[in-house]
């Protein structure tokens, strides 16, 4: 009898947890999206995409508000199915899963991690352009830490998919 299963267990999926990455728009996402990409194929995982909208300046503006909320939803759309698309296009196989919430950032995406039990890890990118990490990698990096429940991987800014490509 012929052992098989090696033929099939490199394409086989779902074993690997979910790696959480934030679509904000800035270039430090796709370099997050990549890790994670790259971490999601080498443990036959899935990845998910967070957009946070915070509405707490928008509130009592009555129907500007609902305006604004609506164009807000609808460029988080944009954002998470642009990069999507993009993962899907370098990681043929990925499809990611979507969350799009409305609140703090932060709050918002500690509940996303609660909520969904599959995810493994949340996956930063540092800026490569300034010292400033920026609020994200600050609050997780530092006494966020405590209220997560999966590691954080912070990726440097400066990487690109060749380097990481070498290192995942």
């Amino acid at each position: 009898m012929t052992d098989t299963s090696s033929e099939w267990k490199g394409t086989r999926r779902g074993d690997g947890g979910t790696y959480l990455i934030i679509a904000d728009g800035n270039e430090e996402s796709s370099i997050a999206a990549h890790y994670a990409c790259r971490i999601a194929d080498a443990r036959r995982g899935y990845v998910a995409i967070a957009h946070i909208t915070d509405l707490e300046e928008f509130v009592h503006w009555g129907k500007v508000e609902a305006m604004m909320r609506n164009d807000l939803r609808i460029q988080a759309e944009k954002n998470i199915w642009q990069m999507a698309k993009s993962i899907n296009e370098e990681h043929n196989h990925l499809y990611p899963s979507f969350h799009i919430k409305e609140g703090n950032i932060i709050d918002e995406i500690t509940n996303v991690i609660e909520e969904d039990k599959s995810i493994r890890a949340l996956i930063l990118a540092g800026s490569a352009n300034t010292n400033n990490q920026g609020p994200l990698i600050s609050h997780f990096a530092g006494k966020g830490m405590n209220n997560l429940r999966v590691p954080v991987i912070v990726i440097p800014g400066h990487l690109d998919k060749e380097a990481i490509n070498a290192i995942t």
